[in-house]
């Protein structure tokens, strides 16, 4: 279930976005992107890019907004084990997805995709926040979907390391909260 879910259930303020608890942080998580400046940490997808060049993008109410035809983002640093958090919101009709292990630097496509699903048919607000996760920690990688697991994936290569893409779809795609922490080595 997603924090604004049950926020909304016991009656309590939702939490402020794109800010990390107290336990968060003594756990290492970290935030991807600041709530503000999205070229703080973000880079384009082109091979090479060193900037926030991408088109497509900008910031309202503390969400980064991805509208229809935005060019995909990625981290500046690559990733290999991994606890990744981020809320995301779809227009209606609107589809966008979370590319991890992708790597800039070469042709070879290494991308693994979490296609964020929609919210259900019975939803009550159909452009609620959602709570993708994506856990990978050695060759198990795990999806999530507002705490329960959607999927179970088995990477080939546990050294397999790349970047996180924000990648939008048709429509409006919303972003915040996006955390990650990373695991140590093994």
């Amino acid at each position: 279930m997603s924090v604004a879910a049950l926020a909304f259930l016991c009656g309590c303020k939702e939490p402020e976005p794109n800010v990390l608890t107290p336990d968060e942080e003594a756990r290492g998580w970290y935030l991807l992107w600041d709530g503000e400046d999205p070229a703080n940490g973000w880079v384009g997808v082109s091979a090479g890019c060193s900037n926030f060049t991408a088109r497509g993008w900008s910031v309202t109410n503390g969400a980064l907004v991805a509208s229809a035809g935005a060019d995909p983002i990625r981290t500046a640093s690559p990733y290999k084990d991994f606890d990744l958090k981020v809320d995301y919101r779809l227009a209606l009709g609107a589809s966008g997805s979370v590319l991890y292990f992708h790597n800039a630097e070469t042709n070879v496509d290494t991308s693994v995709a979490y296609v964020l699903p929609p919210p259900p048919p019975e939803a009550k607000d159909p452009l609620m926040w959602q709570t993708a996760r994506i856990v990978a920690r050695r060759k198990p990688v795990t999806h999530w979907l507002d705490g329960r697991i959607v999927e179970r994936k088995t990477r080939d290569n546990a050294e397999l390391e790349g970047r996180i893409v924000l990648a939008p779809g048709e429509g409006q795609v919303e972003f915040r909260n996006v955390k990650i922490r990373p695991f140590g080595k093994w």
